[in-house]
């Protein structure tokens, strides 16, 4: 018993930033992959989560070694428009994501319990409202909400295979790398931005910080930084092993996580679809603090009022970013309105956000004199330079997206 209560002790920044990313994007995501392309883009998530791993083991590093936080070591030594760039890129990302978080929650708990879909977002915001308000001690509550949060996920999609089934030879095969085919490097490129979050990574950082981890405890530090990305890539390798079961050879749209529940309903039959819509709640409403905090934080640092997760200036720039999000999703299901233009802005910081935190990330842990020891090896130097390659090569993909919808 001592021991478990140990190993609890040992872990929980890595699964916060893990409940921030497995949220109702990566679900689509990972749904689209199964029901398009069955096993076949297994190997594809597994070099996600891969990268993912690496950048939060080294952003884990990073706020061990760090005098200070990252955006704050930045001003002092480079001045505080860098900084207060990426944090306000940052905040814009995490509010335009916001709005699925919302959409999510409202599909998962409106297929449980019924009611107006437009209600569940400001339930939910105000009950993330008032745990930002009333926590004592905002980091400690949330590191225990998010742990029983991931165990219900891990529960919920896990159990859900007792309705899909799978096939362990075809799990191995699909970790085999191939040439893609059909509509799979769009699948895959959805894959990619939605588990291999550069901004999630960097806030490890802080989390970190806030755990009050050090050089001396940096090795809890890196190993909960791969337990809790190892959880989320066991995640959401469930969900596309079930969606591949159940979905693929139909006429499913799993980009729609509405008719993703429906479809799910018909398939697996009520208990499937409950314990399906389980899964998603958990996983929308964990990303929805988290993905919040995240805001926050790194708007606040970025500005210089502080940084510290229970100073007004966090709490308040967190709040900003939940009712934002609320305010479009709202707006969005009790009216019909099109919520691309929270979407628009929230992909536009993406092409400023993404590239900064990846660079300063991989930058400051190569520092020898920031880091000393604890500088990037060979091997994760290596693979920090091809994830930020990855997410050069996302972001002009995405502003060639962009380009298009704006000019058509």
């Amino acid at each position: 018993m001592n021991e478990k209560r140990g190993l609890v002790k040992r872990i929980g920044p890595g699964l916060i930033t893990a409940a921030v990313v497995l949220g109702p994007g990566s679900i689509v995501a990972s749904s689209r992959a199964g029901a398009e392309s069955s096993y076949h883009l297994l190997w594809m998530l597994a070099l996600a989560v891969l990268f993912m791993a690496v950048y939060t083991a080294m952003a884990a590093r990073l706020g061990c070694a760090l005098p200070s936080t990252p955006l704050q070591y930045l001003a002092d030594r480079h001045g505080r428009p860098l900084a207060a760039l990426t944090g306000i890129s940052a905040f814009f990302v995490v509010s335009g994501f916001q709005f699925g978080n919302n959409i999510g929650v409202s599909v998962a708990a409106g297929a449980l319990i019924g009611g107006p879909a437009w209600i569940w977002p400001l339930f939910f915001t105000g009950l993330s409202i008032l745990f930002i308000v009333l926590a004592r001690q905002v980091y400690t509550l949330l590191e225990k909400v998010m742990l029983v949060l991931v165990a219900v996920m891990l529960v919920a999609f896990v159990g859900n295979l007792f309705f899909t089934g799978f096939s362990p030879f075809r799990i191995a095969g699909g970790l085999v790398p191939k040439p893609f085919e059909g509509n799979e490097p769009i699948i895959a490129r959805a894959m990619l931005g939605t588990t291999f979050s550069a901004v999630a990574a960097f806030y490890q950082a802080y989390l970190v910080r806030a755990k009050g981890w050090t050089r001396e405890t940096v090795g809890d530090a890196i190993r909960d930084a791969w337990i809790g990305i190892g959880l989320l890539g066991g995640i959401a390798a469930v969900i596309l092993v079930g969606a591949a079961e159940t979905l693929h050879g139909t006429d499913a749209d799993p980009a729609n996580i509405g008719a993703l529940a429906e479809q799910l309903s018909g398939i697996l039959g009520r208990g499937g679809r409950i314990v399906f819509c389980v899964g998603l709640a958990a996983a929308s409403f964990s990303s929805f603090i988290a993905n919040a905090l995240i805001g926050g934080t790194l708007m606040a640092d970025g500005l210089g009022p502080g940084h510290a997760m229970n100073g007004k200036a966090v709490r308040g720039w967190s709040m900003a970013v939940l009712v934002m999000g609320c305010a479009v999703a709202v707006g969005v299901l009790a009216r019909g309105w099109g919520g691309t233009t929270s979407l628009l802005i929230a992909q536009a910081a993406t092409l400023i956000a993404a590239p900064l935190c990846a660079v300063l990330v991989l930058l400051l842990s190569s520092s020898k004199s920031i880091m000393g020891d604890l500088k990037n090896g060979l091997i994760t130097g290596v693979l920090g330079v091809v994830g930020l390659l990855v997410v050069l090569c996302l972001n002009a993909l995405l502003l060639r997206s962009l380009w298009l919808r704006l000019s058509g």
